[in-house]
């Protein structure tokens, strides 16, 4: 069951400025984890209450969950893989990317050190630990680097499971985000990074309902904003971050969080976004992943990336001002 925890940037007392708070319910791609950071200490520096917003934060078993859950209305904002998001879309759900957290894709292909693996090419005959809902996008990786579906033999896992596969020594790889190295530190590994083999999609965005933009743009405006601040903050400040987190996570490890944070930092902007504000999507990078998916990944939907997200928060009303990448 996800763990629910109620985040209030006034501090619980519910108003700002005498007027009551707007509540919004997020929630995130994964299990709570470091990575998790920057939207706590977003909630204690009182950048959510300063937009008027009080957000309560959920976690998920993976993207499709997080997608799945704003587009039906059970929460107001998520964030996910956008690759995922894009299938989603493809599908008919009535969501879209309104800003791209973390720009850079994060993720590859983890090899133990001992095994003579150096690139992605080299798991031809091998077996790779992969959740269904990202197996197509790692087939998109695996044929920049030259390989076929029928080259690696893919090994299914559930979301909570990925990570115990790969440890546990039943597979030969697994395919996931970099994020994720302090967890699988019992078996050391070199990740090989997707965007080796030429495959670059943006990472982590935020996503809404259509409908939820169209008719609450303010408040996910404000939530956009607060949050790419939030980790604007933590990146200057990991430390503090890693605090705001573990005041409402104490069952968290501190150093396992800490890595995972600072490894997700990394990741905020891709070269196409440089000079650009942080956050906005990239067309150029959106196209490419489309282009890929529907030429390797049998993606169905629309040719034109357009019809995924929506740069409206950073064009209109003069931006969002949260600075450039």
């Amino acid at each position: 069951m996800a763990a629910v925890l109620a985040v209030a940037g006034c501090g619980g007392g519910g108003q700002a400025g005498g007027k009551p708070l707007t509540k919004v319910l997020y929630r995130g791609p994964f299990v709570t984890s470091g990575a998790d950071a920057p939207y706590y200490y977003a909630a204690k520096l009182g950048y959510y209450e300063q937009e008027g917003l009080e957000v309560e934060i959920r976690d998920s078993k993976g993207s499709t969950q997080a997608i799945t859950d704003a587009g039906s209305g059970g929460s107001d904002v998520g964030m996910a893989a956008v690759t995922n998001l894009i299938t989603a879309v493809a599908q008919g759900q009535q969501v879209t990317g309104v800003a791209t957290v973390l720009g850079r894709t994060s993720f590859g292909f983890f090899v133990p050190k001992d095994s003579g693996i150096a690139s992605i090419k080299d798991l031809r005959g091998k077996s790779i630990a992969v959740t269904a809902l990202v197996e197509r996008n790692m087939y998109a990786a695996l044929a920049g680097a030259g390989l076929a579906e029928s080259d690696v033999r893919a090994v299914v896992a559930d979301p909570n499971a990925l990570i115990t596969t790969y440890v546990s020594g039943k597979v030969d790889a697994m395919y996931t985000v970099r994020h994720f190295a302090p967890q699988a530190a019992r078996r050391p590994a070199n990740v090989l990074l997707q965007s080796e083999a030429g495959f670059n999609p943006p990472d982590y965005a935020l996503v809404v309902s259509k409908r939820t933009l169209s008719e609450r743009p303010q408040m996910v405006r404000g939530f956009v904003r607060a949050t790419l601040r939030g980790f604007q903050a933590a990146k200057r400040d990991p430390e503090a971050a890693i605090d705001a987190l573990l005041a409402q996570h104490p069952q968290l490890d501190r150093g396992q969080s800490l890595g995972t944070l600072k490894s997700v930092l990394e990741f905020l902007c891709s070269p196409s976004q440089r000079g650009r504000p942080y956050g906005e999507n990239s067309p150029s990078d959106w196209s490419n992943t489309v282009t890929s998916l529907r030429k390797v990944a049998d993606l169905q939907g629309p040719a034109d990336s357009r019809a995924y997200f929506d740069n409206s928060l950073f064009t209109k009303g003069n931006g969002l001002g949260t600075g450039t990448c």
